[in-house]
């Protein structure tokens, strides 16, 4: 019994890689992903990440589970908004938004079904699909209130450059497909017909996807093929004609998911890969980032975390002291510091002598110029302690201390 609950589970796993959402955030180079991440006694964790550097790093921004509390939002489409940091996650019925990257949702509203489609000015988002009629609602305010703007437009949205355009896809595999364009915020669409060389075909669900680029009129369209592969294509005239980019390898569909959107840079396009590790159940991601319109990429891998640290670092301390100073601009500038450090005075701590160096130690520190700081660590707790700073010269090995005064001194003590 336990053997098939966790092959249930497995199951699960392996068919939401399909599931997994990429979207482009507000500003170049920032994305969002979503994946179910990783497996642990039996529950399925899932995760939100960011990035701001085309997914060369990620970050955690919210993680739920598969068994969490009522009330607590569930993962399900991620997109992105024009305001920077505003988020929104759809599925389960719900309406979610974040104004933080994604670290706090609040909801908007509930629904029965349907798809969404966020806008290329601060709070707009397009929903459609939620009724039979194939209505499309239009939002200006984050989702608070949706307006309706047409019927019988049962298309996959997704929104133009510029305010007012709006694109739908809608067709059959093996029949064919069409591009849907709206200058007016969808009420009225002018049909495109797309060539069957470019969408034809669409393998296990995997329906043509369209998104937009950085500029208007430009437009990019992933499709599927028979042999389980995929091709890029681009438009720069509203779709009326294609260019490939790419076309990949064969892909294990039952093992591997993929996901695209374009960037907000001009020529930014990213393709999200997963696919489960049964080793440390953890979900594999690589991101391809081109630069190129889709011609190459980059690859960023993400697997699992590595493991932790095998040891704490010696001699822990928060009992240190920080001294700092400002340089010198003018005259002879010097080479470096002599900083040396007391507990029993001032006149406890000698005077340099030119010509012969002072090594590092617990008590002394030569700093570079332009440092302007130096760390004293491990002392004592609350001792008082003293210090005195000689700036140097040093001109063919020969050191020249100026020492006059003594010295610039300073005292501190150190925390309880």
């Amino acid at each position: 019994m336990k053997k098939t609950i966790l092959l249930s589970i497995l199951y699960c796993f392996l068919g939401s890689i399909t599931q997994a959402q990429i979207t482009r955030g507000a500003t170049p180079g920032e994305i969002y992903i979503y994946n179910d991440w990783y497996i642990e006694n039996g529950i399925i964790h899932r995760a939100i990440f960011r990035s701001n550097d085309n997914g060369e790093n990620l970050t955690l921004q919210y993680e739920t589970t598969s068994n969490q509390p009522p009330g607590e939002m569930k993962i399900g489409g991620v997109l992105g908004d024009a305001t920077i940091g505003a988020l929104y996650n759809f599925g389960n019925n719900e309406l979610w938004v974040s104004f933080d990257y994604g670290v706090n949702w609040e909801l908007k509203q509930t629904y029965g079904s349907g798809r969404f489609a966020s806008g290329c000015i601060n709070g707009e988002i397009y929903k459609c699909c939620a009724d039979v009629q194939g209505t499309i609602w239009r939002s200006i305010d984050y989702g608070n209130e949706f307006i309706e703007i047409t019927q019988d437009a049962k298309y996959i949205l997704e929104v133009g450059l510029l305010e007012g355009n709006l694109y739908g896809i809608d067709g059959h595999s093996g029949i064919g497909y069409n591009l849907h364009f709206s200058t007016n915020y969808g009420e009225e669409f002018v049909t495109i017909p797309i060539d069957s060389s470019v969408a034809f075909w669409a393998p296990s669900g995997h329906y043509p996807k369209i998104f937009r680029g950085a500029v208007p009129g430009e437009l990019y369209i992933v499709t599927w093929w028979l042999d389980y592969h995929y091709k890029i294509f681009h438009s720069i005239d509203t779709g009326y004609t294609w260019t490939q980019k790419f076309e990949s390898e064969y892909i294990n569909i039952l093992n591997w998911g993929v996901v695209c959107t374009a960037g907000r840079q001009q020529g930014s396009f990213f393709v999200k890969r997963t696919t489960y590790d049964p080793v440390s159940q953890y979900l594999l991601v690589y991101i391809d980032y081109s630069c190129d319109y889709g011609e190459t990429f980059t690859t960023y891998f993400h697997g699992a975390p590595m493991p932790q640290p095998s040891n704490y670092p010696e001699n822990f301390s928060a009992h240190n002291i920080e001294l700092q100073w400002t340089d010198p601009v003018e005259g002879v500038l010097p080479h470096a510091y002599l900083v040396r450090m007391s507990q029993l005075g001032f006149e406890a701590i000698p005077i340099p002598v030119d010509n012969k160096s002072v090594p590092d130690s617990d008590s002394v520190k030569n700093i570079l110029y332009g440092e302007e700081k130096c760390i004293f660590k491990n002392l004592i707790p609350a001792t008082v302690y003293y210090f005195k700073i000689f700036p140097y010269t040093i001109n063919g090995g020969e050191i020249n201390y100026k020492t006059e005064g003594g010295g610039i001194q300073a005292m501190k003590m150190t925390k309880e």
